[in-house]
């Protein structure tokens, strides 16, 4: 199930309450209207450290296109302008990133925990400064809030949480039908001894998040018309083989990724995409139109002009509207298509179509973005 969090400031202030030091606290602003939903997810921060390998990577980890998390331990040394080591300086770099369905914004929230400092380095001589950029000179682009903070190590310490910094577009800018406006977040640090004799230990770049800013009005179909997602994250569409009135159109899905010996067109080495490698959405409907008339063709090829009989729909798979589809991926020849279409129950199929429409307002998949289909067991 999508994880779609309509985070506040308090709300991911909250994401960020597990911190060791107990000297920090939400601020007392009002809850958004999904923290009883929010409530109900499991929390970004432990799912974060479970999946430490990829939390620890430059773009971080996305738990779903609305949700992301940066976490790093820096280790860093101390060298005096002589070359002479001074001690070193550690801390954990927490970022969780909060996207928005409905709206053109993203938050940022950053702790520095878990601080350790080598026992010959003072501390209120040890300075930690950790700052945002790529914000300006961008017309499109408005950022809020304390874009850096710089303090001594027990600054920090006692105040490990900066304050949300929060990236906006204006609903009326952007580029093309859906009036995208794309931003990258960089948070970049610098640990400096301020003896006046130590080189500064600086790292740029250390967590990055892509965003897409987009209005897409209508045209996305069953979801709002504006909003904000990280394009790293490339969601699923899962698909139950019971228990959501849709067997055969999953155990189509199955057979064509799975047993493709069982589908037709019928191709030696014929591998079905959305498994392995994503399917891309189209949004063009008369490109949707010739990817299901190349498939109704299949279909009465097959199983004769006669297959409707007992109401049944021609299912296909790769879907009508993907760039995987019959027509649009095979130049108009059908029967070279690494897909299936076979009649199915019509009612199965309309779910099935309920249910990825559903799928891309959710997740805000617009025209050629990439996504997977997984059929579970239920």
């Amino acid at each position: 199930m999508l994880r779609k969090l309509l985070a506040t400031s308090a709300i991911a202030a909250s994401l960020l309450a597990g911190a060791v030091h107990p000297a920090v606290a939400a601020p007392g602003t009002a809850a958004a209207p999904a923290l009883a939903k929010l409530q109900e997810e499991p929390d970004l921060r432990q799912e974060c450290s479970n999946r430490s390998a990829e939390a620890a990577r430059v773009n971080g980890w996305t738990r779903s296109r609305f949700e992301y998390c940066h976490h790093t331990r820096e280790e860093t040394n101390l060298y005096a302008t002589n070359g002479t080591y001074l001690g070193f300086f550690h801390f954990d770099l927490w970022t969780l990133g909060f996207a928005y369905d409905g709206s053109r914004r993203v938050d940022y929230v950053t702790s520095i925990e878990n601080l350790a400092l080598a026992s010959q380095l003072n501390h209120e001589l040890t300075w930690l400064t950790v700052n945002y950029d790529s914000c300006s000179g961008m017309a499109d682009i408005a950022c809020s809030g304390p874009r850096e903070r710089t303090g001594a190590s027990n600054d920090w310490y006692t105040n490990p949480r900066m304050d949300t910094f929060t990236v906006t577009s204006p609903d009326g800018t952007g580029t093309g039908t859906f009036k995208f406006v794309t931003h990258t977040m960089r948070l970049n640090f610098i640990v400096e001894y301020r003896d006046g004799r130590t080189h500064p230990y600086d790292e740029w770049a250390t967590a990055v998040a892509h965003v897409r800013f987009d209005n897409a009005g209508p045209s996305l179909g069953n979801g709002k018309h504006k909003g904000t997602v990280f394009t790293d994250h490339v969601p699923t569409l899962n698909l139950p083989l019971t228990g959501a009135a849709i067997d055969a159109e999953a155990r189509h899905v199955d057979d064509a990724q799975n047993h493709p010996e069982r589908t037709f067109p019928s191709r030696v080495g014929k591998v079905a995409p959305g498994k392995t490698t994503p399917l891309h959405r189209l949004m063009d409907s008369s490109e949707i139109d010739k990817n299901h008339t190349a498939s109704v063709n299949i279909c009465r090829n097959i199983w004769g002009p006669e297959y409707t009989s007992g109401g049944q729909d021609c299912d296909e798979y790769p879907f009508k509207s993907t760039y995987e589809g019959s027509w649009k991926s095979t130049g108009n020849q059908p029967f070279q298509w690494n897909g299936s279409a076979r009649p199915i129950d019509a009612g199965d199929n309309q779910r099935g179509g309920t249910k990825l429409a559903n799928f891309y307002g959710e997740n805000r998949i617009l025209d050629n973005d990439p996504f997977y289909v997984r059929v579970t067991p239920s």
